[in-house]
């Protein structure tokens, strides 16, 4: 169970970045070729859960995996817990920290792999903290040409 942890220190506005980070419909027009798809199944004050048709690139082959996520959405902190599909149990909590002049943005994951994906788990982390950290510079991106 690969558990890792980072920081990053942005220039977007935390509230702007946190505002953004939590439009999960975008997702796919930031990451084309990971997600396949996002949808909203459910939303309300404080949860949004979400559907997503995942792409991993692997030696062997283009993989699609399907899962479900709760997103548990308190600023300044954002909480996504997979409630279904290969990497159910996986935890992901980021918070935004305000800086003069930015961000401080901490992400903590609890990185759980189903049984089947246990060969792939190196790819998988690896993907995992690319994706996250790509999300944030591209969100960052985003909120600082608006």
């Amino acid at each position: 169970m690969p558990d890792f942890n980072f920081e990053m220190t942005l220039s977007a506005d935390p509230k702007k970045l946190f505002e953004l980070v939590t439009n999960y419909e975008n997702y796919q027009e930031v990451f084309p070729d990971q997600l396949k798809n996002v949808s909203i199944v459910s939303r309300n004050d404080f949860e949004v859960i979400t559907k997503e048709v995942l792409t991993f690139n692997t030696y062997f082959k283009n993989t699609e995996l399907y899962q479900k996520t709760s997103h548990n959405v308190h600023y300044p902190k954002l909480s996504s817990n997979v409630i279904e599909g290969p990497f159910k149990g996986t935890v992901v909590k980021v918070t935004f920290g305000e800086l003069d002049g930015g961000c401080k943005v901490t992400i903590n994951v609890e990185l759980k792999i189903s049984l089947k994906y246990k060969i792939l788990s190196p790819i998988i982390k690896n993907k995992y903290k690319n994706i996250l950290t790509s999300l944030l510079y591209k969100m960052n991106n985003i909120a600082m040409n608006d």
